[in-house]
């Protein structure tokens, strides 16, 4: 079980810290918003792809483990241009083709996490919550440290090098059971409420994307948060770790339904984004970071409940791929192609302002189907 926790501490801070430097990397070169928003918008498009292909390829041949390493290998391999390189085609393809393996590092673990760790669902959320904290513990010392620079891409580039190879190193050591191929089905069949509960997630996420993708340049710009943009990353992360551990056994005393859950979640990112409106004050900020627990947290310890209690447990794996893809990824995909627009006519505080709208309507499509998403 150590090696699992101590996989995910290294894993979170891999992709948490790229994906906050991403788009400042690229203002590192000089790109516009819109044309940041474009290319973000076709790296959604392989985080919605990659992982599907890389999920359907590792189950067929029983290679989850090895598929890990490849992947963790590969995107390490297409941010070295990315990170380096100054033509804009280069840079572009390089980050594009880059998001296919790095975001297919997370539904690979936990497929590898859940298939050899014995014990109840809590257990994976301990095991996600201390990749979290992780995170949380990383962030600030980048914080307190200054590395990397946010003006420098190749600390940015070291920074990844260093969480890649602490994650190679970890899979190696990791166990793993090996599975036979299953033979080959006509096709996988999932309920309609399956499709509903995936609608239900992925409108609501449609405005984290203001969060995920654009909160780290509003930071340092509008901001003038500087380096300390971090911190305030981490303390979202803090909050994040105690939610994710406590939806767990809120889920599993019954005290709250994944349903319930996952609305207030859409009610706290309506909350969230308001607050950015409303004001720059840095403390007001900050307890809007705080808010990230509720946001996050109680959404994906849901859905993984949701789904762990609606789903044929020999299609868990495949499930939770296209919640990840579909009602995660390709809601950022759509945010964030038109986010850098937004922000280039109307400014940070209308990106804030529309995208309160899909949390809203997440709500309003959760109440109508009530009857599809409450679990018996």
């Amino acid at each position: 079980m150590l090696i699992f926790y101590l996989m995910q501490s290294f894993i979170q801070p891999l992709n948490g810290s790229i994906a906050s430097y991403f788009q400042i990397a690229m203002r590192n070169k000089g790109w516009s918003y819109s044309l940041i928003g474009v290319v973000t918008a076709l790296g959604q498009i392989t985080t919605i792809v990659g992982p599907l292909f890389v999920a359907f390829a590792a189950e067929k041949r029983g290679k989850e483990k090895r598929a890990l390493m490849l992947c963790t290998l590969l995107s390490l391999a297409f941010h070295i241009p990315f990170f380096l390189v100054g033509n804009t085609l280069v840079t572009g393809i390089s980050y594009v083709v880059s998001c296919a393996f790095l975001w297919s590092i997370n539904p690979l673990a936990d497929g590898l996490i859940t298939k050899n760790c014995i014990g109840t669902k809590t257990e994976y959320g301990n095991i996600r919550a201390c990749g979290t904290m992780g995170y949380v513990i990383f962030m600030f010392l980048f914080s307190v440290t200054g590395f990397p620079s946010n003006t420098s891409n190749l600390q940015m580039l070291l920074n990844n090098a260093f969480f890649s190879i602490a994650v190679l190193i970890l899979v190696c050591l990791a166990p793993s059971k090996s599975l036979k191929p299953r033979a080959r089905e006509k096709g996988v069949n999932f309920s309609k409420e399956f499709y509903v509960f995936i609608a239900f997630v992925a409108i609501s996420r449609v405005s984290m994307a203001a969060i995920d993708k654009m909160l780290a340049s509003y930071m340092v710009e509008e901001m003038g948060l500087g380096r300390w943009f971090t911190a305030f990353i981490a303390l979202g992360a803090f909050s994040e770790f105690f939610f994710m551990i406590g939806g767990t056994r809120i889920l599993k005393k019954g005290k709250m339904s994944p349903y319930a859950m996952l609305m207030l979640s859409s009610a706290t990112i309506i909350i969230r984004l308001l607050g950015y409106v409303a004001t720059k004050n840095i403390i007001v900020f900050g307890l809007c970071q705080l808010l990230h627990g509720t946001v996050f947290a109680f959404c994906h310890v849901a859905s993984v409940r949701w789904i762990s209690e609606r789903v044929e447990s020999r299609h868990y794996s495949l499930a939770l791929t296209i919640y990840h893809s579909v009602a995660l990824n390709l809601p950022v995909l759509l945010g964030s192609l038109a986010g850098g627009f937004i922000v280039d006519g109307l400014g940070y505080r209308a990106l804030f302002l529309i995208y309160t709208l899909f949390p809203l309507a997440s709500m309003i499509f959760g109440f109508v189907n009530r009857k599809s998403l409450v679990t018996q």
